[in-house]
């Protein structure tokens, strides 16, 4: 399939494999998507390219601060490399997009295959011909509202949670700044709420624009500036709220427009500009000032927008789904009118020539890609990847084809150029759950295919050797049937999320009379190995103590997730349990373990005993 991919500030249209469909979610083959012309122009640098991006990472205080701690940890050379491979790193662009369930996953009861749907969320709602999305980022469209409408629902559902955060009243005067993409579509949803609403922007088009959407009263800064503007369309009383669509680097618009309201006002961002403001243009006033995020409550919380997880209804009435769904309604009543918002249209193909609309001397509001109508036959296997072009991959003379299920940070920045110098392995096949991520690791990193389907991995006979480097939830099944389809198998700790499942696949693993390996590191460590060297030749019972400061791990971490990670005692702490086995050189018999506050997944102390007397302490912290 098409998709568009950035890197380096550039826009590409890449072919990759399609998405599986995974529980929670559906397959949605795309009719068209949306380009949010402010998001995606800043992700572009502004039309700097690369020296651009690199500039804004500089600015940025918290990555620097991160850069330097990585040098002190990994050396320059590293970091340096780190870096290098991180802005040249494809990403996925888009958010908003319309088109047809083709599949749908487990746990998924209120979408049917061929339901007619609009779509949003960074990382799901792609500019893509085909998008896996979790079922709360989609909303039915009916027959009476096009694919091209639809394709709006996200921007809609944005300027919604702008509106839904101001709370106007009927009657109440609401300037809204910035008559772009955002504005336009607030302008409609305060109309269509009873609203008085006064549109301000630089550009006299769109202002016109915008009242010829019903907008009741707009100017342009050009022909007033905005308080004064203001205060003559509200009677000199000045507004009861406004509402910041707009975007860019004018540090005191914010102040301008606390001074545009009524005492008691309030002003609600919605648009990215800087907030620097002065404590008396907002105190003596007594003014609101709001922050609208995205496209409502939900939104950068996994457990709703991954997980599926609906916030209750009567506590939380509008959810970004809900606001989405609501966007369709508005649609489908006519009560929110996007074509005379439709500046271009453009095959996926010709992205690039989209997305060099935006830089033009009057940039368009709505920018629309579409893609092509292709039978589900089109491909043998549409989740399968091979290099474009043919290149002499040679197979070394008994060498181990080795599968990798998971392409994440460590295994690309520790494993995989361990891989690549060995000569007893060859890059045979990648599975990744990312298209973009396969087509790079063929493409970049040397695998000879790729597929984002785990299956076809394992069913490939030149994959000898199987690495399992996914999450940490999806190691027991995955390394389950790699073992069942007769491969070698290197997992990453922890082998499974509970004993129980432990148990079976080791036995799993004799009866087959298999190979499999946990990449338990810390035993192969020169330092460790001497340690055993020191400690063998005491014929007594040995008192091992293990201590660490794990440092801080934000909260929503996945690796603290419960079903995910499994917590960082699983997720990371086994490394421990194991070091110490290997230093006692005799089986563990016995665990006894206590949590600061009672039960945690993430902090505990530790006593084993071992079948030769000896005892080892583990003291894992994350606060220490």
């Amino acid at each position: 399939m098409l998709q568009i991919a950035i890197a380096g500030g550039k826009v590409e249209v890449v072919e990759v494999p399609e998405p599986p469909v995974r529980p929670g979610g559906v397959l949605v083959r795309t009719s068209h998507s949306l380009i949010s012309v402010g998001t995606e122009s800043a992700a572009l640098g502004g039309g700097g390219g690369r020296e651009n991006l690199l500039l804004k990472a500089i600015r940025n205080r918290e990555l620097v601060r991160k850069v330097v701690d990585r040098v002190s940890s990994h050396g320059l050379k590293a970091t340096a490399e780190l870096v290098r491979a991180r802005i040249s790193t494809d990403r996925a662009a888009g958010y908003s997009c319309a088109g047809v369930v083709v599949e749908v996953g487990e746990d998924v009861t209120r979408l049917r295959v061929g339901d007619r749907v609009a779509c949003c969320g960074t990382g799901y709602a792609n500019h893509a011909e085909v998008n896996f999305v979790p079922q709360n980022l989609v909303a039915k469209l009916p027959d009476a509202v096009s694919f091209v409408e639809g394709a709006f629902g996200t921007l809609g559902a944005i300027a919604l949670q702008g509106v839904r955060r101001c709370a106007p009243a009927l009657g109440e005067r609401v300037v809204v700044v910035g008559l772009g993409l955002l504005g336009q579509l607030t302008v409609q949803i305060l109309r269509a709420a009873g609203v008085v609403a006064i549109g301000v922007d630089l550009r006299p088009q769109r202002v016109e624009l915008a009242k010829s959407l019903g907008l009741a009263h707009g100017f342009s800064v050009g022909e007033r500036n905005l308080v004064e503007g203001v205060l003559e369309r509200t009677d000199g009383r000045g507004a009861d709220a406004v509402i910041v669509t707009a975007a860019g680097g004018d540090a005191g618009l914010l102040n301008r427009t606390f001074d545009a309201c009524r005492k008691k006002g309030r002003v609600v961002l919605v648009g990215d500009v800087p907030i620097r403001i002065q404590r008396d243009r907002i105190y003596k006033k007594e003014l609101d000032f709001l922050i609208s995020t995205a496209y409502g409550p939900g939104r950068y919380d996994p457990a709703y927008e991954e997980k599926g997880i609906d916030y209750p209804f009567p506590y939380v009435r509008w959810t970004l789904g809900r606001n989405l769904e609501e966007v369709v309604r508005l649609l489908e009543t006519g009560a929110l009118s996007v074509r005379p918002l439709v500046h271009g249209t453009y095959p996926v193909e010709r992205a690039s020539e989209a997305y060099a609309s935006l830089a033009s001397e009057t940039p368009p509001i709505g920018v629309l890609l579409s893609y092509p109508s292709r039978p589900e036959s089109a491909a043998a296997s549409p989740r399968s990847y091979v290099p474009r072009r043919a290149t002499a991959r040679a197979s070394q003379a008994g060498s181990f084809g080795v599968g990798v299920v998971g392409f994440g940070e460590y295994f690309r920045s520790v494993l995989l150029p361990l891989l690549s110098r060995h000569p007893g392995f060859r890059l045979a096949a990648i599975c990744s759950r990312n298209g973009l991520t396969v087509r790079r690791a063929v493409e970049k990193d040397g695998f000879a295919r790729g597929t984002t389907d785990y299956r076809e991995l394992l069913a490939d006979p030149e994959v000898g050797v199987v690495f399992v480097a996914t999450r940490h939830d999806q190691h027991y099944p995955i390394a389950r049937a790699a073992v069942e389809a007769g491969k070698a198998v290197f997992v990453e700790k922890p082998m499974t999320m509970t004993s129980h499942d432990g148990r079976l696949l080791a036995d799993l693993v004799a009866e087959r009379k298999s190979l499999l390996t946990v990449g338990f590191n810390r035993r192969c460590s020169p330092h460790a190995a001497r340690l055993k060297e020191l400690l063998l030749p005491i014929a007594s019972p040995k008192t091992l103590l293990y201590r660490i400061d794990a440092g801080a791990l934000p909260p929503d971490h996945w690796i603290r997730d419960p079903v995910e990670g499994g917590g960082r005692l699983l997720g990371e702490g086994v490394h421990f349990f194991d070091l110490l086995a290997f230093l006692a050189d005799t089986p563990p018999v016995r665990v006894a373990a206590s949590a600061p506050g009672g039960a945690s997944l993430d902090e505990a102390v530790a006593t084993v005993e071992f079948a030769d007397g000896s005892v080892g302490t583990v003291v894992y912290t994350g606060g220490g």
